[in-house]
């Protein structure tokens, strides 16, 4: 069975309720295929100690005794689901206590992990990441988008931190793209030189105390200037920003403005001006802050499988939403592939943030009355849009890819 999307969750600091968010995403995610969370912020066994559940074997098993990952899948018992709403789901949990090797594993310990994970027999695969930045995050996360990336309007320096994901991710690429590896680089006449100006290039706009190209836009303006706009590496590099997609939720909303100018305006702004303006930008949803999610954790039961008092939304009010906001707010819409003789960095990073304000704004005045049930059904239904409608490269990926994999599908890609 092929993995339909493999969806990383990940925030740039701990506190902004990641694992909260991935837990119960991934439930709303199984009553539409079979979905396998898998725990790789190991260090904290988040997810073991938010799902009260016996747990016989996990990665501890997989990486000392040699067990299939298959074998060290966990499900919800009758006591927590009861009635089997959410049989397709199940998960991975880290190691009971902290094993260096298992929290910060080296190449092979990667490399079988990720081989195990291509492999699961799963429509979806959700991915909890560990909080912040490194190679264990990083070589986990798509080369084309963010995944979910979560930040919440209470948090300001995880808000900030998690637009660092996106420029690691962009910058991988465009290592990979003008890697002395890539079969790129055996198409463009002069190359040694070109791939070293990029490169040069690259490391400016990677330094954050070289502010002579401050961002992928203005690398994409001197390259145009030095190679002309027409250029394949010019136009390899624009195209790298123009596709790469940012997903994000908003965990504890609490209200357009409040969430707008602490969370959004601060995420966006960042993202503009220290990594490109060009890259799209789409709000998944939120997550409305709530007494009986913090009473659900402290419980060790996933807010889902607590019954609500009242149901303040349906199904089909979700569906009507989705088809309303489908163009106009969510930005759902096909994206329209940038003209090939488009002027370079004409992007306007004020379009970024008024789009995200009108969304917010729109959601709010249809969504105002919802539960955190519905939210999280909402951004499942979002989810399954995108992966029925979309390239499996705009949501995730339908596999983690290793570099010497990708390098032919960053080169097919580079060519469009």
């Amino acid at each position: 069975m092929a993995i339909k999307r493999i969806i990383p969750v990940s925030s740039g600091k701990g506190g902004v309720g990641k694992t909260t968010f991935a837990v119960n995403f991934a439930l709303a995610l199984s009553r539409h295929g079979r979905t396998i969370l898998v725990d790789l912020d190991t260090g904290t066994s988040a997810i073991r100690h938010a799902i009260d559940v016996p747990i016989g074997k996990d990665l501890y098993h997989f990486f000392r005794r040699n067990e299939p990952l298959a074998n060290c899948l966990t499900t919800l018992d009758d006591r927590l689901d009861p009635n089997r709403q959410y049989r397709d789901f199940s998960f991975v949990a880290g190691p009971l206590h902290l094993i260096e090797e298992i929290t910060n594993f080296g190449p092979a310990y990667k490399e079988r992990l990720i081989s195990a994970i291509n492999s699961l027999d799963a429509d979806f695969v959700i991915l909890d990441m560990k909080a912040g930045l490194d190679s264990n995050v990083i070589d986990f996360l798509p080369f084309s988008n963010s995944g979910i990336l979560i930040f919440t309007p209470h948090l300001p320096s995880a808000t900030l931190a998690a637009s660092d994901i996106v420029k690691a991710i962009l910058f991988r690429k465009l290592r990979l793209i003008f890697s002395r590896q890539s079969p790129f680089f055996e198409t463009v006449e002069g190359r040694l030189d070109f791939f070293r100006l990029a490169n040069d290039l690259i490391d400016k706009v990677e330094d954050v105390y070289d502010s002579s190209v401050p961002n992928l836009d203005a690398f994409v303006t001197d390259l145009g200037q030095n190679l002309g706009p027409e250029h394949p590496i010019t136009r390899a590099v624009q195209n790298t920003v123009d596709y790469f997609r940012v997903h994000y939720v908003l965990n504890l909303f609490n209200g357009v403005e409040d969430s707008f100018q602490t969370a959004v305006k601060p995420f966006v702004d960042n993202l503009t001006r220290n990594v490109s303006s060009r890259v799209t930008i789409s709000n998944l949803g939120w997550i409305t802050r709530s007494d009986a999610v913090h009473r659900a954790n402290c419980d060790r039961i996933p807010a889902l499988l607590v019954e609500p008092a009242k149901r303040n939304v349906k199904k089909d009010r979700i569906a009507q939403e989705l088809d309303d906001l489908r163009i106009t707010a969510i930005g759902l819409d096909r994206i329209q592939k940038k003209a090939h003789n488009a002027p370079l960095n004409t992007a306007d990073p004020g379009d970024h943030l008024s789009r995200q304000l009108d969304a917010l704004k729109t959601m709010y005045a249809q969504k105002k009355n919802d539960d955190y049930v519905a939210n999280f059904e909402y951004i499942s239904e979002r989810a399954m849009f995108t992966i029925d409608t979309r390239r499996p490269s705009e949501f995730g990926d339908t596999k983690i890819w290793p570099p010497e994999q990708m390098l032919s599908t960053v080169f097919t890609k580079a060519k469009k």
